[in-house]
């Protein structure tokens, strides 16, 4: 099925080589519905451009591109409520779609809200256990959702009970159109905000705090005016190799900036990706999980000891009630060149939208069949977004698809690239 390693690698480097450019405004599919030339609510339900036969060793232009454009039509109709056009209702927002907690066991603080509520329910752990602090002091909040195509098969198979489970196992169904829509996941990170900012996505909130990771003690629901930092959108859709999912990742430009020693996003041909570690800039401006004004601080260090919820802000405390320290994060690898040509066009497509505010870190899929160099051959080969794996940037682990490739049920299962039932 496959080409011999030679001419898979003389092929990759012929689409690297002739990346010279990227795609122009001018053909760019805004919409996955046509008419393509304009921004639309439509969720697009497969990404069908571009080769399952061929083995990628590099990203170019050509091969991301596409990905890259599926990314920005899903994250413009997930948020179309924000894109201000009232003459046409959204059909796949974000806010309309399940919480985790909606569907599966859940004894949190915040249970009971309106499935499928706008309001934002978030925890403050990152998947890896870790608290993000920002600048201001305070967490980083979670929140996961699914859409109905996830949900309806949940509910249809019973696997929130390990019988269902063991009986059916997990396949979530691709997309085939809008009457089965692609399986998706959004997984969304919000940074607390003191007043009302139109330079995000804003939503109202509310933050489940236990009981061991409260000052008081007492497991509260705090209410909160959230601004979205940080998105992935992962969907499933039937060509190519979409059986392992999408995995699409934005962040708000204002998180944090590009380390001094920042890597390409094909340099991987090293013994060692960063020696001395991920290193701050110099001479940068000042960003929600950046301080450019502290030198000693040391980029990308997880928090060590007890983080807990003060009663008022700043919120991260010690268990004896001090402010701590908020993280000095930086951006590990560079945002691909091509990758930064299509977030320029969609911005601008996106005008005075808060959706302008952000960007595309990079859309992750399967390119090749597994080998030493991509453990499950994803391309890019590293993917993490700073708001929601902070802290395994240089990590080995740093990637979506290799991650969740280890997803498994409680039961020991495989889970279909998905940690909802962890």
């Amino acid at each position: 099925m496959y080409p011999n390693f030679a001419l898979r690698f003389l092929f990759a480097l012929i689409l690297l080589l002739a990346a010279s450019g990227t795609a122009t405004a001018e053909s760019r599919r805004f919409c996955f519905e046509p008419p393509h030339n304009t921004l639309c609510p439509h969720f697009p339900q497969d990404q069908r451009d571009f080769s399952a036969f061929f083995e990628y060793r590099v990203i170019s232009a050509p091969a991301q591109d596409p990905f890259d454009e599926y990314a920005w039509q899903a994250f413009v109709a997930l948020g179309w409520s924000d894109v201000a056009a009232d003459w046409e209702p959204a059909k796949a927002s974000w806010r309309t779609f399940s919480r985790r907690a909606d569907i599966l066991p859940s004894t949190d603080a915040c249970s009971g809200i309106a499935r499928g509520s706008e309001t934002v329910v978030a925890s403050h752990l990152q998947s890896d256990g870790n608290v993000l602090i920002d600048q201001h002091g305070n967490f980083i909040v979670f929140e996961t959702r699914l859409n109905q195509t996830v949900e309806t098969h949940i509910l249809d198979h019973s696997l929130d009970s390990a019988a269902g489970r063991a009986q059916h196992g997990i396949a979530f169904p691709s997309g085939i159109d809008a009457t089965r829509p692609a399986s998706t996941l959004i997984k969304t990170a919000w940074r607390i905000l003191p007043q009302p900012d139109p330079d995000y996505v804003m939503a109202d909130g509310l933050i489940a705090i236990p009981a061991a990771a409260s000052v008081s003690g007492i497991a509260t629901c705090r209410p909160a005016r959230l601004g979205l930092v940080g998105m992935h959108i992962v969907t499933k859709v039937t060509s190519g190799h979409g059986d392992k999912w999408i995995w699409s990742t934005f962040e708000h430009r204002a998180n944090a900036p590009e380390a001094a020693n920042a890597r390409e996003i094909n340099s991987l041909y090293a013994k060692d990706l960063f020696p001395g570690g991920c290193q701050s800039p110099q001479n940068t401006a000042a960003a929600l999980l950046h301080d450019p004004d502290c030198p000693d601080c040391i980029p990308n260090a997880p928090h060590i000891g007890p983080a807990l919820w003060a009663g008022k802000p700043p919120f991260a405390v010690s268990a004896d009630g001090r402010p701590l320290q908020p993280a000095q994060i930086t951006r590990c690898w560079k945002i691909f060149g091509p990758t930064r040509s299509t977030n320029s066009i969609w911005q601008a497509m996106l005008g005075t939208s808060p959706l302008a505010n952000y960007m595309l870190i990079s859309s992750q899929w399967r390119g090749a069949n597994p080998d030493p160099i991509f453990p499950d051959g994803e391309l890019p080969r590293y993917l993490t977004n700073t708001t929601m794996e902070s802290f395994l940037q240089t990590d080995t682990s740093g990637t979506c698809l290799g991650c969740h490739a280890t997803a498994r049920t409680p039961e020991g299962a495989p889970a279909d690239f998905t940690f909802l039932f962890r």
